[in-house]
């Protein structure tokens, strides 16, 4: 099962971690100024490399997906599943992901470094997530030989890398923080404190049904496990805070609130034909709903499952061919009342 339709730890809050390493082969230029023999060469000593860390068996375990091989749709969708970051949509050589089957730890190559190796678990679990991270990144740290300073650490295209090469996030679903109107200065003082505040897509995205996603900035000076303490902290902090704004939402107008789940409820329920921003708002309404135990018999993972689902590419390749936008909302309007039906049938 993939890792993203699980339940994880404070899954009411915290919807995923995620741990980057970034690496670099000694002596080649970074992805951006590679020319074409010297991308081929990356990529075919990384996956070289990999290849020869594991048995022929353990290899059914992974897929190698060279992007120039992928239709458009189907790179998008596994941009709408986070398992590849925007940056590798953009025109480039020799791109490279492998991901294991679970789509849990896999390997961009020639993205912004020339590898970076990703790990993703649901809920508040960053040590686990960095554990295989970290195993992963130290197998092949035996067999390749990487851009290491002995006054900076590992070096990186992007300077704030620089260092352990590490980045750690959360993506976190926080309505009460941001309908209160509180993020604003948290997220000032999050910025101060040398964190990122970002939508749900990264740099450059905007906050959108209530995901916000917090990382590390600099990893220069920083010993490893000091970063993922640090962040373990401050989310823990931060859900604290997330519990106390909804309960302070309820005592404001509880039965408002509740009428708002309900409507919510009801539409993606009944709908015929709904648009990808309407449902993703309503599903976050209705995730509220039953974070604060107003509505009972939807388990999270089924909104976790609609979630990795409704994304306009991802539909397309469940119905396996190219739709319009108006097949695509009647699509995902079928899909939403099937999996809210099908929870309901599960918990009678």
């Amino acid at each position: 099962m993939a890792w993203y339709i699980e339940a994880g730890p404070q899954e009411n809050i915290v919807l995923s971690s995620r741990v980057r390493i970034a690496r670099n082969l000694q002596e080649l230029p970074f992805p951006n100024r590679l020319n074409p023999e010297q991308a081929a060469e990356v990529e075919k000593r990384i996956e070289d490399c990999f290849l020869g860390l594991y048995p022929s068996r353990s290899r059914a375990d992974w897929n190698i997906v060279r992007l120039a091989e992928l239709e458009d749709m189907q790179r998008l969708a596994l941009a709408e599943k986070h398992l590849l970051s925007r940056r590798m949509l953009e025109p480039g050589l020799n791109k490279t992901l492998i991901i294991s089957k679970d789509e849990s730890l896999s390997m961009m190559i020639l993205e912004e470094d020339h590898l970076r190796i990703q790990a993703m678990r649901a809920g508040l679990d960053l040590e686990q997530a960095y554990r295989l991270a970290a195993d992963l990144t130290c197998k092949l740290e035996e067999k390749l030989p990487l851009a290491w300073d002995d006054q900076f650490g590992f070096l990186t295209a992007c300077p704030t890398n620089t260092g352990t090469g590490l980045r750690a996030s959360a993506m976190l679903f926080l309505p009460g923080l941001i309908r209160t109107e509180q993020i604003r200065y948290l997220t000032d003082i999050l910025g101060k404190a040398g964190y990122a505040v970002r939508g749900s897509s990264g740099e450059g995205s905007k906050v959108e049904g209530y995901r916000v996603q917090i990382s590390n900035q600099m990893t220069l000076g920083l010993a490893e496990s000091e970063i993922l303490q640090d962040l373990n902290h401050l989310v823990k902090d931060l859900i604290q805070k997330e519990q106390e704004a909804r309960q302070q939402l309820q005592r404001a107008d509880s039965a408002g609130l509740e009428d708002q789940v309900w409507r919510a409820k009801g539409i993606l329920e009944n709908a015929r034909r709904i648009s990808c921003e309407e449902a993703c708002g309503l599903l976050a309404e209705l995730r509220l709903g039953i974070g604060l135990g107003i509505i009972e018999h939807i388990p999270l993972i089924s909104l976790n499952r609609l979630d990795a689902n409704i994304g306009p590419a991802s539909l397309q390749q469940l119905s396996g061919k190219p739709l319009s936008a108006a097949e695509r909302d009647q699509v995902r309007a079928r899909l939403i009342r099937d999996e809210l039906l099908g929870a309901k049938r599960q918990t009678k």
